[in-house]
């Protein structure tokens, strides 16, 4: 079964460019899509472990962003392959458990592909929860973990891969997790693809489904089924070990937040995950070289530029976690400002006039809004200005 695309992942950016999610979007799925086809079947070994290119990955964008949609055409994709085994609905540890304890039993490895929709229904009531924990252990792909149950039994499994895909907003990252939970742990595993503009806009996208799409897709399915069946270890190229060397040596110096500290301590190994990626697009020979490995850091690099924008708003104080909604709120006014009560009555249910007057105070000190008095309907009314008319 020979390839049909020159390189997948163009192929898959030319399939879904009438696709109104940003470009950053479906470039990630793709990539996300290939980690889930290859499963456990390549890695790069690492002396005394091994890398395997699965993927944890949150897409982040403002509600009606088309990130549920524009993930939905990859896992369509995904669902055509024998063997992919996609999880979406909401899980539980004990269902996880008894899933690999069956998939142990009947093919001697675990390899599954969890789909969220909406990452606050997956994680919102379950951090710190035994699934996430299971997750979080579950990210190196260990060949053969136990656990053992309530009842004192001992489950053990084979060769364990998952690939997990999610879409969130800012505005959950921002109350639903912490610093701590963001630097470390399951979410520090995460990779964040934001985005909060696109410059695509196509009200009837059928128009644009034309057969020459569809063969597109074809094309995909059937370059899929070619890769699902690739096995092997990777090799790098001594001119990428050498540029890998470089970029080792230097990279402490790329953390300017600390909030991002759990990803780029773990960007050593994502590194060589997403080459592999890159490289599984392209052909079969399994190697990294330096062209390779150069997209890779390109890429990683653009998705760095933003992605601690993602949690601008996760924030030691609790209190800070509304300022995004503030801030959204002012520059979303054609004035580019708003009265203290349109705040609080917009906001009622979030927070009370102490929290909106901590934060203010925090925003004028930073230089970010100004406060003044004005004539409203008769009523004088404090109200909020971006500074010198900047948007936020």
């Amino acid at each position: 079964m020979p390839r049909l695309c020159t390189n997948w992942l163009s192929t898959y950016l030319k399939y879904t460019s009438f696709q109104e999610a940003p470009t950053k979007f479906h470039e990630w799925i793709g990539l996300s899509i290939i980690a889930a086809t290859i499963q456990r079947n390549v890695c790069l070994p690492r002396g005394y472990f091994n890398i395997y290119p699965n993927l944890y990955m949150a897409l982040v964008a403002p509600t009606g962003f088309s990130k549920t949609s524009s993930a939905d055409i990859g896992i369509e994709l995904l669902d055509q392959l024998k063997d992919s085994d996609v999880m979406k609905e909401k899980l539980t540890s004990w269902f996880l458990l008894e899933h690999f304890d069956r998939l142990t039993k009947a093919k001697g490895a675990c390899c599954v592909t969890i789909y969220a929709p909406e990452m606050r229904t997956f994680l919102g009531d379950l951090n710190k929860t035994e699934l996430v924990t299971m997750l979080t252990s579950f990210y190196g792909c260990p060949n053969s973990p136990a656990y053992r149950t309530k009842g004192g039994g001992v489950l053990k499994f084979k060769n364990v891969c998952i690939n997990l895909l999610a879409c969130s907003t800012p505005e959950w990252l921002t109350l639903g997790t912490s610093t701590d939970e963001i630097a470390g742990g399951f979410t520090g595993r995460f990779i964040y693809v934001y985005a909060d503009s696109t410059s695509r806009s196509f009200p009837f996208p059928e128009d644009f489904f034309t057969q020459n799409t569809k063969d597109l897709r074809l094309e995909l399915i059937n370059d899929l089924k070619h890769i699902q069946t690739l096995k092997g270890n990777f090799v790098i190229s001594d001119q990428a070990k050498a540029e890998y060397i470089y970029w080792y040596t230097n990279r402490k110096k790329e953390c300017t937040d600390e909030r991002l500290i759990g990803y780029y301590e773990r960007k050593r190994d994502l590194v060589f995950k997403v080459a592999m990626l890159v490289a599984l697009c392209r052909d079969d020979y399994l190697v990294i070289d330096e062209e390779i490995l150069h997209t890779t850091m390109t890429m990683l690099t653009d998705l760095e530029s933003t992605m601690s924008e993602a949690f601008s708003g996760v924030v030691d104080d609790p209190v800070l976690k509304y300022k995004d909604y503030i801030m959204s709120q002012i520059a979303s006014s054609p004035t580019l400002s708003i009265s203290r009560s349109a705040i609080l009555r917009k906001n009622w249910n979030k927070f009370d006039g102490i929290v909106l007057d901590r934060i203010t105070t925090n925003l004028i000190d930073s230089r970010v809004i100004t406060a003044g008095r004005e004539t409203i309907g008769g009523n004088t009314e404090i109200v909020y200005k971006l500074l010198d008319g900047r948007r936020y």
